[in-house]
């Protein structure tokens, strides 16, 4: 959890400044196929590695078992998670250029309601009292929020709005399909699901790139990348680039872990409290340059309440975990009797 957080608070910061710095032009769509080229080239890169290093652990490497290739609902489930993947990563950054990243943030905790209600209807998932008041917590930070931005004197941003649930609606679909495959007859491994939808987002990336950008790629690519360049600095722009790709990697095994530990909703509320960290680090980086980014008492207070919230369903869905875990472990009455019961 703590890997996912801090990663990726990182990822998005670092994102807001390139987006800032406008490396390249917006219809470019860089920080797509950044992502998915990162979460391509990690899988690879830690898989080589861990391959390696269990070589080295043994005098002769073993060749690695073959998983059963998947059939039926599983399969479909597994083509249709980079659709949901895309479908909300496009939006998401979308919504961070027309409103910001700290508007984008705070109403993304509308994914916990969507999540619950997808993981109810779908995967048929029970929460107990103690989960759902922890998601109520959630629910009033994102009130206060909600409040703020309808009493304010400027118009309501509707199409933000929208694009920002439309990215909810992807990502809490992302999680469930996760969940599904996680615990199905034959899961596939992480970096199978990682691979599945980065290499088919770099497919689909790579296709527009081709057809939108290349046309015209001394406008949208060359000329601003070398002025923003020549302002920020040849080696910043390297580090910049270099540490935002890794930090997606390391928050793509981040969320992979919090699946398989509480599901998509503990994912949902993982994101939430996330994006609480990075509303408030927004504010101290960049409101002097965006009005946009400043945190107010709303969000302060709407930020207080979401990690509150996402902390309380931490501790309730381990506590539900444990009990689960000893309900399994204690033997039945009768069984306990029998064996008690001194042989004749």
């Amino acid at each position: 959890l703590l890997q996912f957080l801090a990663a990726g608070a990182y990822y998005f910061l670092s994102a807001q400044t390139i987006i800032n710095r406008g490396f390249v032009h917006p219809d470019v769509r860089q920080m797509v196929g950044l992502m998915c080229l990162s979460d391509s080239s990690f899988c690879v890169l830690s898989g080589a590695w861990s391959r390696r290093c269990t070589s080295r652990g043994t005098k002769r490497a073993k060749t690695p078992e073959r998983r059963p290739k998947l059939a039926g609902l599983p399969r479909l489930a597994l083509y249709a998670l980079p659709v949901f993947d895309l479908f909300g990563l496009v939006v998401a950054f979308e919504a961070i250029r027309v409103a910001g990243s700290g508007f984008h943030q705070t109403v993304g905790g509308a994914s916990i309601p969507i999540g619950t209600a997808l993981n109810v209807l779908l995967l048929r998932t029970r929460f107990s009292y103690e989960q759902l008041s922890a998601i109520g917590v959630v629910m009033l930070g994102l009130a206060v929020k909600a409040r703020a931005l309808l009493s304010a004197s400027a118009d309501f941003p509707a199409e933000a709005f929208a694009l920002v649930v439309a990215s909810c609606f992807g990502y809490a679909m992302r999680g469930v399909v996760m969940e599904y495959l996680s615990t199905s007859a034959n899961p596939p491994s992480g970096d199978r699901m990682t691979l599945q939808m980065s290499v088919t987002g770099l497919i689909v990336w790579s296709l527009y790139f081709t057809v939108r950008v290349l046309p015209n790629f001394d406008v949208l690519v060359t000329a601003p990348f070398a002025e923003a360049t020549r302002a920020y600095g040849a080696a910043p722009t390297a580090l910049l680039y270099v540490t935002h790709a890794a930090s997606r990697g390391l928050t793509s095994k981040g969320m992979m872990g919090i699946v398989r530990g509480g599901g998509a909703t503990a994912l949902s509320l993982a994101q939430v409290t996330r994006a609480s960290v990075i509303v408030v680090l927004s504010d101290v980086l960049f409101c002097a340059s965006d009005a946009r980014q400043c945190l107010d008492r709303a969000g302060a207070f709407s930020a207080a309440f979401v990690v509150a919230g996402g902390a309380l369903f931490a501790a309730a869905k381990r506590r539900a975990a444990t009990a689960a875990t000893l309900k399994r472990r204690r033997p039945f009455r009768g069984a306990a009797a029998a064996r008690s019961t001194p042989s004749i």
